[in-house]
């Protein structure tokens, strides 16, 4: 036996080699989809726009993605998951190398047309490899190796932050979108062929049929933890859409420096996420809602906490905390909502809670803007946390949880 209780046989060009390329492929889909945030005033600037206009660029994968999931899920759980990898990553590519030649002609609708048409393939392929990357795994071993991999993408967040600017000193801001997706397309062509060695994607005979689609998207157990994903995700938003603005304004600091202190939320997510899997299969004999139940409790908790909060050093550790709390559960969404539909429409499972999570990251943060405006303060913020950690932990309580297969 190795890593992870993978047989040894697998090595790296096995299971761990999917996860591997599989993270390394979403690095740079996250860097390709939030690039346009850090050079915004470049954008702005090249297409003579306003701060709304240009927040699209950003947005419209993720309005692609949550339009599209659920049929999506629906169609991979009939056509090898593979193969629907390797075009979209190819779709990705194509993509991405319009962007740049959109962007550098001036023509905002173009790109933001592509960027949505990229949308598509952005959710085929976290559908897609959410699952096989599950299947691959021994099912004591799932929770932590899909834990690890659902960290690609908000690693590629900071990624895309970080190295956006540096690509845009050297080239142009225009070539940010191509950069990233020739490299991620090398990454998504690894994962192909590894995962063309280990045969865990083809459909063969037991392709589901429309009836067990149907049963798939209509079982209450895949929507309570549909649920649980949306009010999650809304959590998980909320904090990083008001952080910054309600440090800079309540402690008199830069926007520069509290958007520094509120990222550290997201990124503690890099320990948090694989962390929920591994004390769901070490201390919890592999049983999901024990975790989900103390992630939504302790984000309850630390919210509250924060919102009587004076410093500003209890408030960035608060950050800390919260930011760890909420996201424990995350990856294990993805592994529990498979349990309670057969194998072979695991991915309509998944694009359940993907599609439902989306929803919940677009509707948090206006929804909390609306109260803050009406009521004139930011406690909102940490109100509107506690509610939402409330109505998960009902959730749960509600929720049977499958046994572990």
């Amino acid at each position: 036996m190795g890593l992870f209780g993978v047989p040894s046989r697998h090595n790296l060009l096995g299971p761990i080699g999917l996860l591997v390329t599989g993270w390394l492929l979403w690095l740079f889909i996250g860097a390709w989809a939030i690039t346009p945030s850090s050079v915004l005033p470049l954008v702005m600037d090249a297409f003579a726009i306003k701060e709304t206009a240009a927040s699209w660029v950003i947005t419209a994968p993720q309005i692609a993605a949550l339009l599209a999931g659920l049929p999506v899920g629906m169609l991979l759980d009939r056509f090898n998951r593979g193969r629907s990898v390797l075009l979209s990553v190819l779709l990705l590519l194509v993509v991405g190398l319009v962007n740049t030649v959109f962007a550098a002609r001036g023509q905002y609708f173009a790109l933001l047309g592509s960027r949505v048409l990229g949308g598509f393939g952005l959710v085929t392929i976290w559908i897609a490899q959410t699952a096989m990357i599950t299947q691959a795994f021994p099912a004591h071993r799932e929770a932590t190796a899909v834990g690890l991999f659902v960290t690609g993408y908000p690693a590629g967040y900071a990624f895309g932050q970080f190295t956006g600017p540096l690509i845009a000193s050297v080239l142009d801001w225009t070539a940010t979108f191509g950069v990233y997706a020739v490299v991620g397309f090398a990454f998504g062509l690894a994962f192909w062929l590894i995962d063309r060695g280990i045969d865990t994607t083809a459909a063969g005979t037991d392709s589901p049929t429309r009836s067990d689609l149907r049963r798939a998207v209509t079982n209450r157990g895949v929507w309570g933890v549909g649920l649980l994903s949306m009010l999650s995700y809304m959590i998980y938003m909320i904090f990083n859409s008001w952080m910054p603005t309600y440090l800079a304004s309540s402690f008199e600091i830069s926007l520069a420096r509290s958007g520094l202190y509120t990222a550290l939320f997201p990124a503690i997510g890099i320990l948090a996420r694989p962390g929920g899997g591994y004390l769901s299969e070490r201390v919890f004999g592999g049983r999901s809602r024990p975790v989900i139940g103390i992630s939504l409790f302790g984000a309850g908790i630390v919210a509250a906490i924060m919102g009587v909060s004076s410093t500003l050093t209890l408030m960035v550790a608060g950050l800390v905390a919260a930011g760890f709390i909420v996201q424990l559960q995350f990856g294990l969404l993805y592994t529990l909502v498979q349990r309670y539909v057969p194998r072979k429409v695991g991915g309509t499972a998944v694009s359940v809670v993907s599609a439902v999570g989306w929803l919940g990251t677009f509707v948090g943060p206006p929804i909390v803007g609306a109260v803050i405006e009406g009521t004139g303060t930011y406690i909102a913020v940490f109100g509107a946390t506690v509610a939402l950690s409330v109505g998960g932990l009902l959730t749960v309580v509600a929720l049977s949880e499958p046994a572990v297969r």
